[in-house]
């Protein structure tokens, strides 16, 4: 099973699993208890590998979080290093993808730019100008 760690400042961690579970109901192998960083990313990412890879979801690139997941896995056994992905900038839609293919079963290699494509994907823009007026519509 595909390993997720959600690695963020403050409780945004919990907040992203807990929404994802109001969704998508109970949810398996993710950890989130990660404020002390270092050590505790690493125990993450060992507890929840199960051999099928690890993603690391940050909520900052460049930021702590990202920096301590890039350093934990520098230091990690070169096998364990290549099942290791990290992507920051960590949304709701993108920790949703990320759990639906740990349910189907993706390999890490193909689930993580399936999740950065998902997060691009998932951002849009409306303001009011482009609401079209009733009466420039067409009456059928």
């Amino acid at each position: 099973m595909l390993g997720i760690v959600i690695a963020t400042h403050g409780n945004l961690s919990d907040g992203l699993k807990d929404a994802a579970e109001v969704i998508v109901g109970t949810t398996n192998n993710i950890a989130t208890d990660v404020q002390e960083l270092g050590k505790q990313i690493e125990a993450a990412v060992k507890e929840v590998h199960q051999e099928n890879g690890v993603i690391v979801l940050t909520d900052l690139v460049s930021a702590s979080p990202y920096n301590q997941s890039v350093l934990i896995t520098n230091g990690l056994d070169p096998t364990l290093q290549e099942k290791v992905y990290i992507i920051g900038g960590v949304n709701l839609p993108m920790l949703l993808e990320t759990i639906n293919h740990q349910i189907l079963s993706t390999p890490v290699e193909e689930a993580a730019p399936a999740v950065m494509k998902q997060g691009s994907d998932s951002l849009a823009i409306w303001h009011i100008s482009e609401v079209e007026d009733e009466e420039d519509e067409d009456d059928f």
